[in-house]
């Protein structure tokens, strides 16, 4: 009974996760082929070369650094939202969770060795690594559902539009009016 009630639960923390994961698989290509146009090669393999030195505890500091910074900025967002500004504040969390995704990328992506010789670094990026795959699982059936009752749509629409679809339909429609517009008059 108690796993029946918590199922529900356990699939909306599996939903919110993989929309996280999701905004990020869908955000960082896009983060990457940005980082990869601006002209900071140099800078980069500087960077890399710089944290290369360093331990690998310092480089965990490295890496939070940015969120330590932004973080202020993101409850100051918040905090515009709740007087009323929601535009201005909205875009500002936006604009620095942006700005936070990038530096992400960018350390992680020159951080990760050193990040990963640590042994409980390495064992929380794999339970994340988990949490995801476990959170998938959670909600397959969901995605399942949703895929059947798309495919189901579809052939309601299908069968209402034609084979022509939505944009025959109108031509159809367009026709028609032009047709009955053209008529004399009796």
């Amino acid at each position: 009974m108690t796993r029946r009630l918590l199922k529900p639960l356990w699939v909306l923390i599996a939903l919110l996760f993989l929309f996280e994961a999701w905004l990020w698989d869908l955000v960082q290509p896009l983060i990457a082929w940005c980082v990869a146009r601006l002209p900071w090669q140099a800078f980069k393999a500087a960077l890399a070369r710089g944290i290369s030195k360093l331990p690998s505890a310092v480089v965990v500091f490295v890496f939070v650094l940015p969120d330590l910074i932004l973080f202020p900025v993101k409850l100051f967002a918040l905090w515009i939202i709740a007087k009323g500004a929601v535009v201005a504040g909205t875009v500002l969390f936006v604009v620095a969770k942006a700005l936070g995704l990038v530096t992400a990328l960018v350390l992680f992506e020159v951080c990760r060795d050193k990040l990963m010789e640590l042994n409980w670094f390495r064992w929380i990026y794999d339970q994340v690594i988990r949490a995801r795959a476990w959170a998938k699982t959670q909600i397959q059936p969901l995605m399942d559902h949703i895929a059947a009752l798309r495919h189901r749509i579809a052939l309601r629409v299908k069968s209402v539009l034609g084979d022509g679809g939505f944009i025959t339909m109108l031509r159809r429609l367009r026709a028609t009016v032009k047709r009955r517009a053209t008529r004399p008059k009796a």
